[in-house]
């Protein structure tokens, strides 16, 4: 007869169902039943008392509550049997199917005992479901926290693997080392590990815990996956996705990373290192436990393993299993340690692809600074995962302020991301750890701040933000000086910045410095354009002076100042021609003696003189006349008044220079209209002082032409600080400048103040003599004050007709021809606001010019009863209608 063998049989069992089953029914015992019926997932029949010792005790009682000599008892007589556990969920889960969790009411034995309370609980979990995203995290933290248990099906795998270790355990071990060996995705890998663990050691549960953020200084474990009965799991947890941390030598998984001690324990719970949070949520009780460190090839612990409640014995862990364990470890350390490395590889793949796309963006945008430096921004944020971005410009003028702060931030009170360019000086977030590396150009990184000496606990302000880490480095140009900070704050996951992380921001810290340079580099391209563009449009109108011209003017003598009368306040405006200003001009310089102090060339004077007259346009008031007059009444006040004490003859010479040039190629339109058009002028000087700087810009490009420079004999440091005073002094006559340094001059002259020998207050006083000579027509006889009034107002009513006509806006009132009848309203107020606070605190200052406000009140009069005749003449139109 041939010998059986188990394969026959089950191959004649497959061909023969029917004669399978009734040897199944006429042989079977109940104990059989129930083992196939707990094997596939079932409860046992009720027809079979089962033995169910309370956790974590054993019955001392030697009788069996059903066949004490049924050998198969022993199934069910362990401390923690697997099958067994599966039972109690099978069980739970059966009754919560019976239970809707979220009705409105608890039925009971009468539906009129449900509570009120018992209500309200009922609609708070419903709410509360309904409140969650439907994704699995939230599905499984409401059913825990309903006290639902989902069915844990033990994987088929697993049960394969459980039966060739009962079959060939050396098999079984080489099949658990292959099942890792080529597994590169750490989460995938990490399931691997935990099962076979499991069975490896006949453990309950088992876990693993990776190390993460050694490179920071401040290493912990995470866990991601905890497997119960032998299922792997997501735990739900207050990051939000899905891990357990473990802070590193806490606890005894934490002791086991930092020490590479192994931990086996008989009663866990007993060991003051045991945390038991774990158990709370899945309602599990852990007693036996083995605890082991997992070693790379370079020995370091890369992870830690647990296996808990060793199934079938009382005894826990032994020693053998402790070794076999330790020997599988072994191989694991090698997979984690690979995994790690492909998982660091990708993550620098897709670090590279970010940083591509971060040069793509500085190409594409290379008009706009803030822009530029948003974008890069945007990019840290999302690839570094923090909570927090900034970038701080430095001052130039300052070794550690910033002139522009950009704030990126995740979306934190209303819902918005917050993102600023503007400049913010009341920014405190982190902001002393940014001035100390603008000042080293060292990286700063900090685990914890709160921890930490150099940051202030009130830099986090009343923002709300709480600072917990920090990275912070310096951006450099290309001449590798730093040119501000960039900070990233908080992990997102918690952590704090690591040695990646330092690298990647490194990356993105060039490409910001990278892209501020092109942006500049770009601003400078379009500065030039701009510059070439008013160039030729200035070298178009005007033109150089001829040889006979400058021959002709230095031949003629000028007349003395009193003969015409420029040593006095009273001076007639009109009076003196065109070409008589220019003899005029050569003896203002004369009188106040720059010619012999400073040796300047009488013929460069007189080219000077000459082609400042050429380069002022032909518009109603801002010409030729009007910059003599300013200087006419500079050489006046420098004469008559005591104010020459206080000046230095290199800062009246400034002076009178700032006088003849302060309105160069003006074109009768105001600082308003270059900015509403845009104009050449707006886009290369700017929005503030637009044509004050031009001035200064074109009497520069006088001064530089060949034989026109009058400071040709001063040394360079002479020069430069001559050239300062000139831009300051012509800057001076920007009225938004002049209302800026009144108030400090009023408060210096109310205080009697008589010393003006430092250098502020010399900066104030000049500032205001150029307000006060050009704005000196209003101190004049009232005929030529009237005279000077309908001159400005013709240039303001041209350009109000271009407001009307090209721009197809509505003009100020002090512009709109159709509203010239309120001259003298516009006048008292242009008096009271600007004149007469001026001219009162100079009379206070030197009794000299008493005369002046005495003038200023005069006109006053004179057009305060040209405006009472506007109102008369008004109300006498509303009455005849």
């Amino acid at each position: 007869m041939t010998q059986l063998t188990q394969p026959v049989v089950e191959e004649w069992f497959e061909s023969n169902k029917d004669a399978f089953a009734e040897i199944f029914l006429k042989k079977a015992d109940i104990s059989i039943v129930n083992k196939w019926l707990l094997m596939h997932g079932y409860s046992p029949a009720t027809e079979q008392p089962t033995y169910q010792p309370k956790r974590g005790s054993l019955s001392t009682d030697n009788s069996s509550p059903s066949s004490p000599n049924d050998k198969n008892d022993v199934f069910f007589d362990t401390r923690h049997c697997r099958t067994n556990s599966k039972k109690y969920l099978r069980q739970d889960f059966a009754k919560s199917k019976r239970k809707n969790i979220f009705r409105t009411y608890e039925p009971t034995m009468c539906s009129a005992e449900a509570t009120t309370e018992s209500r309200r609980n009922s609609l708070k979990e419903m709410r509360m479901f309904r409140s969650l995203p439907p994704n699995s995290v939230n599905m499984l933290s409401i059913l825990i926290q309903s006290r639902v248990r989902l069915p844990r099906y033990p994987s088929k795998d697993i049960d394969i693997k459980r039966d060739l270790r009962t079959k060939n355990e050396r098999e079984f071990f080489l099949e658990i080392v292959k099942d890792i060996s080529n597994d590169l995705d750490l989460r995938s890998l990490s399931q691997k590990i935990v099962a076979n663990i499991s069975v490896l050691v006949d453990g309950d549960a088992g876990s693993i815990f990776l190390v993460e953020g050694r490179g920071t200084g401040k290493p912990s474990l995470v866990s991601k996956l905890f497997d119960l009965h032998s299922g792997t799991h997501i735990l739900p947890t207050s990051m939000g996705d899905g891990s357990i941390t473990v802070p590193w030598g806490k606890g005894i998984i934490g002791h086991v990373a930092e020490t590479g001690d192994t931990i086996s324990l008989m009663e866990a719970s007993q060991d003051p290192r045991y945390n038991d949070d774990v158990d709370k949520i899945t309602g599990y009780r852990t007693d036996t436990l083995l605890c082991m460190p997992i070693r790379n090839g370079d020995d370091e612990v890369v992870a830690v393993a647990q296996v808990i409640n060793k199934a079938g014995t009382r005894e826990g862990f032994s020693k053998d299993d402790e070794k076999l364990l330790g020997t599988y470890l072994t191989f694991c350390g090698i997979a984690i340690y690979n995994a790690q490395i492909f998982e660091a590889y990708t993550k620098e793949y897709e670090r590279n692809k970010a940083l591509l796309e971060v040069v793509h963006d500085l190409f594409e945008e290379q008009t706009s600074v803030e822009n530029v430096i948003l974008k890069i921004m945007q990019r840290a944020q999302t690839l570094l995962k923090c909570e927090r971005c900034s970038v701080l410009l430095r001052d130039g003028s300052s070794e550690t302020s910033f002139k522009k702060v950009f704030d990126l931030a995740y979306p934190m009170k209303n819902g918005q991301t917050c993102q600023s360019s503007e400049n913010m000086p009341d920014y405190q977030v982190g902001n002393k750890i940014a001035e100390l590396v603008l000042m080293t150009g060292e990286t700063i990184n900090i685990a914890d701040a709160h921890q930490d000496s150099r940051f202030d606990p009130n830099c986090d302000g009343e923002s709300g933000f709480h600072t917990r880490s920090i990275l912070c480095k310096p951006i450099r140009n290309r001449d590798n000086q730093t040119i501000g900070v960039a900070q990233v704050m908080n992990r997102i996951d918690g952590h704090a910045f690591d040695d990646h992380d330092d690298q990647l921001f490194e990356a993105f810290t060039i490409f910001c410095g990278l892209g501020i340079n092109n942006c500049l580099l770009y601003e400078e391209i379009a500065v030039a354009s701009a510059k070439q563009m008013v160039a030729l449009e200035v070298l178009s109108y005007h033109g150089a002076v001829s040889a006979e011209d400058v021959v002709k003017l230095k031949s003629r003598k000028p007349s003395e100042a009193l003969e015409w009368k420029l040593d006095t306040f009273n001076f007639n405006d009109f009076s003196l021609s065109s070409d008589d200003m220019l003899l005029a001009a050569v003896r203002i310089f004369k009188d106040l003696g720059f010619n012999r102090t400073f040796r300047i060339d009488s013929e460069v004077l007189c080219r000077w003189i000459l082609t400042v007259r050429k380069n002022y346009r032909n518009v109603a008031y801002h010409n030729w006349r009007h910059a003599f007059n300013v200087c006419q009444f500079m050489f006046a006040a420098l004469k008559r008044a005591g104010v020459r004490r206080h000046l230095s003859d290199k800062e009246s010479l400034a002076l009178v220079v700032a006088c003849l040039c302060h309105d160069l190629d003006h074109r009768g339109t105001n600082n308003a209209f270059q900015q509403k058009t845009s104009s050449a002028l707006a886009q290369l000087y700017g929005t503030k002082a637009t044509l004050e700087h031009h001035h200064f810009n074109h009497a520069i490009m006088i001064l530089n032409s060949e034989g026109h420079n009058i400071f040709g004999n001063f040394n360079s440091e002479e020069y430069s600080e001559v050239i300062k005073l000139l831009k300051e002094a012509i800057l001076a006559t920007d009225l938004s400048r002049h209302i800026q340094v009144r108030n400090k001059f009023f408060a210096m002259v109310d205080s009697g103040m008589k010393n003006w020998d430092d250098r502020e207050s010399r900066d104030i006083l000049r500032s205001i003599l150029m307000t006060t000579c050009d704005v000196a027509a209003i101190t004049k006889p009232w005929e030529i004050q009237r005279k000077v009034a309908d001159l400005v107002m013709t240039e303001f009513f041209d350009q109000g007709d271009k407001e009307r006509n090209e721009l197809k806006i509505q003009p100020q009132a002090c512009m709109d021809r159709e509203k010239q009848d309120e001259l003298p309203k516009l006048q008292l107020s242009w008096i009271d606001g600007i004149c007469l606070p001026l001219y009162r605190a100079l009379s206070n200052l030197d009794s000299s010019f008493k005369p002046l406000y005495d003038a200023v009140l005069n006109n006053r009069s004179c057009w305060e009863v040209l405006d009472a005749e506007r109102l008369a003449k008004d109300a006498a139109m509303h009455t005849e209608v």
